[in-house]
């Protein structure tokens, strides 16, 4: 990032639900700090968007029975009004069905694969379709019928077994632990940092990055059979707004790195995964990964697939957007959970 620039990202959000509170409370921190930085002059940048592949949206547009398209569209118009209600002024909002987006993510894919730290293999583990994640044994919970479940949705894994490309990810361990240790700002707070760390030391195994059971998805280049793995397809986003790899934009050199806010529900893919795929390719890390905690119900995190999630409209029927903004930006101590409910 220039001294003179400030460039901050939202993580793009899952449009396989309506947005509500959780995703208003990270739109609404780094709304704020763009807005402080231009109040001093700052040549600032805000990105949000929508994440929009996956095995979780043909899922939600066949429950509704319509077109994965329409569905889509849908969500992302409810996300944009949801937003322009509360104040938010991004300066960009990526869509990873965009085609530019698209031609960033086979651009990363090759270099990649040029650079031999792709290759095919076959994978089996018990996958996670609402992190979109395989879940390895130590983060699994059990449930009552003996299949194991997902720890943060509580909901049941799917077993998967196919052919798929994978992502050596295991040749970035030391490089990424030097990171770290060279940067500590790298990672904040410093509890998710020491949490990176641990993880990393323990071992990295190289990933999974394309599905041939899903097909909602970017299709790898070469090889249509396959989809690309949606965290490498989702997180691109960072890079592909701002014109790297496309002829969409000219504003990558004026503007990255970036400033990532994210929530600790995703600490891995934006600590760990996403570095490593921008140290395959040679490309600039980011600024900074800033780690806030989640909004919480009853002790649980606060979401749509638990089905416990503050909506939106209900609060503006009640508060001003003055209000909501201060009380999410005074009352929950950032980089910590904070538990929220309607009651006072």
């Amino acid at each position: 990032m220039k001294e003179n620039t400030f460039y901050v990202t939202t993580p793009i959000y899952y449009v396989n639900a309506r947005p509500h509170l959780g995703h208003a409370y990270t739109t609404l921190v780094v709304d704020t700090l763009t807005k402080f930085k231009r109040q001093r002059g700052v040549d600032s940048f805000f990105l949000t968007g929508t994440d929009e592949h996956g095995i979780n949206i043909e899922r939600a547009a066949e429950a509704k029975g319509i077109p994965l398209r329409q569905h889509v569209d849908q969500v992302v118009d409810e996300f944009k009004a949801a937003f322009a209600r509360l104040g938010v002024e991004y300066d960009r909002w990526i869509r990873t069905v965009d085609p530019y987006h698209e031609e960033t993510v086979h651009k990363l894919w090759r270099i990649l694969d040029e650079r031999g730290f792709i290759y095919k293999g076959s994978y089996e583990g018990w996958f996670c379709g609402y992190c979109n994640e395989f879940k390895e044994v130590e983060e699994r919970l059990g449930t009552d019928d003996g299949g194991p479940a997902c720890p943060v949705h509580e909901r049941p894994l799917d077993r998967v077994a196919e052919e798929s490309y994978f992502f050596k990810l295991s040749a970035f361990q030391q490089p990424l632990l030097d990171l770290y240790e060279s940067r500590p700002e790298f990672v904040q707070p410093a509890v998710r940092r020491n949490e990176v760390i641990s993880f990393v030391s323990g071992g990295l195994k190289d990933i999974s990055i394309s599905r041939v059971s899903v097909k909602w998805g970017i299709p790898v280049p070469g090889d249509p059979s396959h989809t690309i793995y949606v965290w490498l397809d989702a997180l691109t986003n960072y890079i592909s707004a701002l014109g790297w790899g496309n002829d969409k934009y000219r504003d990558f050199d004026r503007y990255w790195p970036a400033l990532h806010i994210v929530g600790k529900d995703i600490l891995r893919f934006h600590t760990v995964y996403w570095p490593a795929f921008l140290m395959g390719a040679g490309i600039e890390l980011p600024r900074a990964v800033f780690v806030h905690g989640m909004l919480l119900r009853g002790g649980q995190k606060m979401g749509k697939t638990l089905g416990n999630a503050i909506q939106l409209d209900m609060l503006h029927r009640y508060f001003t957007n003055d209000q909501i903004r201060y009380y999410l930006l005074r009352d929950v101590a950032f980089g910590q959970d904070g538990e929220v409910t309607y009651q006072g």
